[in-house]
């Protein structure tokens, strides 16, 4: 007996490409030339605290990004493990893909929430390390 198989949606494959573009957009848009006109160039800032300004900048636009995936990819783990289907019932999937039940969804679940946590926990982690830098950079300069 044949697994069933929940059909790929177009419209979905289009939302998701479209997602994926505008989040590698603001990452590029948001990171380097928005940086670069508020503090001036990575190595050419007139001070310490356009420097340091600069760096907790980049990491809050990080975060703010990362935590919106982050938000996401939890949503849709905590969805699998409340219904123990992957994916979740009534969701739209851009490619064909086979439903699993039971202990076969636990794993997906369990691994989109575990990958949410990690990356934000790395991310805030990376947040606390530059702002001790900028710290550091202010009281040098």
């Amino acid at each position: 007996m044949s697994q069933p198989r929940v059909d790929a949606d177009a419209r979905i494959r289009r939302r998701w490409l479209a997602g994926i573009a505008l989040f590698a957009a603001a990452w590029f848009l948001l990171l380097g030339p928005l940086a670069n006109a508020l503090f001036g160039l990575p190595g050419a800032a007139p001070d310490k605290d356009a420097q340091a300004n600069r760096l907790i900048y980049e990491e809050l636009v990080k975060l703010v990004l990362v935590l919106g995936v982050a938000g996401l990819a939890s949503w849709v783990g905590v969805r699998t493990l409340t219904t123990r289907t992957f994916p979740p019932a009534g969701m739209r999937v851009p490619v064909r893909m086979s439903v699993n039940r039971g202990p076969g969804a636990l794993l997906p679940g369990i691994a989109l929430i575990l990958v949410a946590l990690a990356t934000l926990g790395f991310r805030i982690a990376s947040l606390r390390i530059t702002l001790e830098l900028a710290a550091l950079l202010r009281r040098v300069g």
